[in-house]
């Protein structure tokens, strides 16, 4: 896994791709610190890497940046190798898929991690200034770095589902979106009952569509979407009236976005938002051995 991370790290190092996103990266947050703290005097850098209706430029933030960066540095992790075959030769190597996807993974995370620990150094000037929070200011940045963690994390198992670079990035600025707005859509969506069924059977459908990107398998689809429908159909005639209102329950929950913007702006942490927050790395590296699996054993 280490030789893989090396090659990987060098490779974003001795290019475009690692300096130009930390480098617009850092710019845009740069911006973001000097209108919302320095312009306005304010000393919480919450308000200028997350989103908040405390100022009239809530939507110049550090979250904004990441739905448009992440998928464009994550686009070349798997489908530059689909691309130009090199796939083939990490999969002959003598090492098991995870390790190949963990040290790609680990690669992007450590050029994410650079920039975040430049922005560490931003509540330690503004305590020159006067009076900062430094534990609620380095949770924001760490929680900050864990949604990052999350992007990489989805964006790289979108990658690996094409061989095309456009479109690779295209994908991940579509699920990066999507996961942004998950609690519009649940605040949206009617709270009844049969709403929320209809939402999770639409939810199981696709997952089991996810579950055919991976495998190519339709035996395993239906599985996955049998083991999924059934039961929430078994469960929906038990207890029909507890469904009201459960579906935008949980969509507010699953959303990383919300989560880290709770912790950040109302000090809301807890270990559930630590837990959601890692388990969208640990689910979607694990999508990406499946996926780059397939064709080992193809």
């Amino acid at each position: 896994m280490f030789a893989v991370f090396k090659r990987e790290f060098k490779a974003y190092m001795s290019n475009v791709y690692g300096w130009l996103f930390m480098s617009v990266l850092l710019m845009f947050v740069g911006i973001s610190v000097f209108i919302h703290n320095l312009a306005l005097g304010l000393p919480n850098i919450e308000y200028a890497l997350l989103w908040s209706d405390y100022t009239d430029y809530s939507w110049l933030n550090g979250e904004l940046i990441l739905l448009l960066l992440v998928p464009v540095l994550c686009m070349r992790s798997m489908a530059e190798d689909k691309r130009g075959k090199t796939d083939m030769f990490y999969l002959s190597l003598p090492m098991p898929t995870s390790s190949v996807v963990l040290g790609k993974y680990c690669a992007l995370l450590t050029v994410f991690a650079i920039p975040c620990g430049v922005i560490c150094l931003y509540p330690l000037v503004f305590g020159l200034f006067g009076e900062v929070n430094f534990l609620s200011a380095y949770v924001t940045i760490f929680c900050y770095f864990l949604l990052g963690a999350a992007l990489i994390a989805v964006c790289q198992f979108l990658s690996s589902l094409t061989d095309n670079l456009v479109v690779a990035a295209v994908l991940g600025v579509v699920g990066c979106l999507l996961l942004y707005f998950v609690p519009v859509v649940g605040y949206i969506l009617p709270a009844t009952a049969l709403a929320s069924f209809i939402g999770f059977i639409v939810l199981a459908l696709l997952a089991a569509g996810i579950a055919f990107l991976v495998t190519r398998n339709l035996n395993v689809t239906a599985i996955v979407g049998a083991a999924l429908i059934i039961p929430l159909s078994v469960l929906y005639m038990i207890f029909g009236k507890q469904f009201a209102g459960l579906l935008p329950a949980v969509l507010e929950y699953i959303a990383p976005f919300s989560h880290v913007e709770s912790v950040g702006l109302y000090g809301l942490f807890d270990l559930r938002s630590l837990i959601l927050l890692l388990s969208y790395p640990v689910l979607f590296v694990f999508l990406t051995v499946q996926s780059a699996d397939k064709k080992r054993w193809a």
